[in-house]
């Protein structure tokens, strides 16, 4: 029987962890072995370097909370291709403090997110869902939530809104403050679904009824008489830009929305300057709409453009822009339309009061419903707003002309 002869081959010993400052060339130069090992930090207690057979990666072992009953626990501080050693020690440093607190930084900290932040986050999605106002909607909620910008989302109270909505209502600008409340609610209902925060501070939040006295003074204000119209128009020249005086003119006499206005550029008008077509992404509605122009939007608009050097048609540069940028739209509204509100006497007087004057006239003209609504760029309700897809654009230029000619009776 023969004997068969026996190869003995000397198995490797299974490296040992090793205990050693590390440095940034020690831990470029640490090889890879056939089996995975690790270099313990002897700067920060538990901080450790582990070489595998293809990266290099920083782990921190501690204990969650104090005792010897406490948890054990192991995190991944990051790899060596995406962090330094001294970032490596500053983490493994600010874990150790949380862990000692009893907070894992494993598990996401509701309300850790800071303000500005979320902000950034609620804006993108903002844009994914394509909501036609975000521009003013971020502005809003930016501006007004500024002083709490550094400030962890959890941090933010009822109080703190509560108290931004009543200052922005004592300057005098109600509008304004209904308007960042609504903003604000979406926003923290965001915050709440993502799980930033456990509810919104401002859930179930309700402004207190009004009285009858305060229903009277708060009525809508809409210019329903011809006299009206007459005392609004002598008004306009209280205002000591030029510009104001013609943007609030125009909305009279188209009565579009007042940021569809704003942002109105010279690109949008047709070579004849009879119809403006505001595009899909600035209206309410989110879709293209067509505005009829009269002799008198259009005679407006060829003195506009003498007032501020622009060749319509040939440009793309705003129709109303700021009197100090020319690439700024319009704005600041609640300064500008004060010296009108006094000249006409009385303080109720809105932008958006003139696009009630023009739906209102248009009624009192034997305009129909239908194109009286198209007008203004209102969807039609139900599945007549499914189906039906005509324009009419006709319709719309003739009622659209009889209205200017009643204007320029009564200037």
């Amino acid at each position: 029987m023969s004997q068969t002869s026996l190869k003995i081959v000397p198995i490797s010993p299974k490296p040992r962890a090793q205990r050693q400052t590390l440095t940034e060339a020690k831990v470029r130069a640490a090889k890879a072995h056939a089996q995975r090992y690790e270099i313990n930090d002897t700067d920060v207690p538990g901080l450790a370097l582990r070489i595998g057979t293809d990266a290099k990666v920083y782990i921190l072992r501690s204990r969650l909370g104090t005792g010897r009953q406490s948890k054990r626990v192991q995190i991944k501080i990051g790899d060596t291709r995406t962090i330094t050693l001294k970032q490596a020690r500053d983490l493994a440093r600010a874990h150790t403090l949380d862990l000692r607190n009893g907070i894992d930084p494993r598990v996401p900290q509701t309300g850790a997110i800071c303000t500005a932040q979320l902000l950034d986050l609620y804006e993108e999605d903002l844009i994914a869902r394509q909501i036609v106002r975000t521009t003013d909607m971020m502005q809003s909620l930016r501006k007004n939530l500024h002083p709490h910008r550094t400030r962890p989302i959890g941090d933010l109270t009822r109080l703190d809104l509560t108290v931004i909505i009543d200052g922005i209502e004592k300057s005098g600008r109600p509008g304004a403050a209904d308007y960042f409340r609504k903003n604000a609610t979406g926003f923290l209902n965001f915050a709440a679904d993502k799980g930033h925060i456990p509810v919104s501070p401002l859930a179930g939040y309700r402004r207190p009824r009004q009285t009858r006295a305060q229903r009277l003074s708060d009525e809508l204000w809409t210019m329903t008489a011809p006299e009206q119209v007459k005392r609004f128009l002598k008004a306009l020249s209280a205002s000591p830009d030029p510009i104001f005086q013609a943007f609030l003119r125009f909305a009279l006499l188209t009565g579009q929305r007042r940021n569809e206005i704003a942002h109105m550029r010279w690109s949008e008008l047709d070579t004849k300057t009879t119809l403006w077509t505001v595009p899909a992404d600035r209206t309410k509605t989110g879709t293209t709409h067509t505005v009829p122009l009269g002799s008198q939007s259009r005679t407006l608009l060829k003195n506009l453009a003498k007032l501020t050097g622009a060749k319509p048609g040939k440009t793309d540069a705003l129709i109303f822009p700021s009197a100090r940028r020319l690439n700024t739209p319009i704005s600041g509204w609640s300064k500008r339309i004060v010296p009108v509100r006094k000249a006409y006497g009385d303080n109720r007087l809105t932008i958006h009061g003139l696009r009630r004057t023009y739906r209102t006239g248009l009624t009192e003209l034997g305009i129909d419903f239908d194109t009286a609504e198209r007008m203004i760029g209102h969807k039609r309700p139900g599945l007549a707003g499914t189906y039906d897809k005509s324009n009419i654009l006709d319709r719309r230029v003739e009622a659209q002309f009889a209205w200017e000619a009643h204007i320029g009776e009564l200037t």
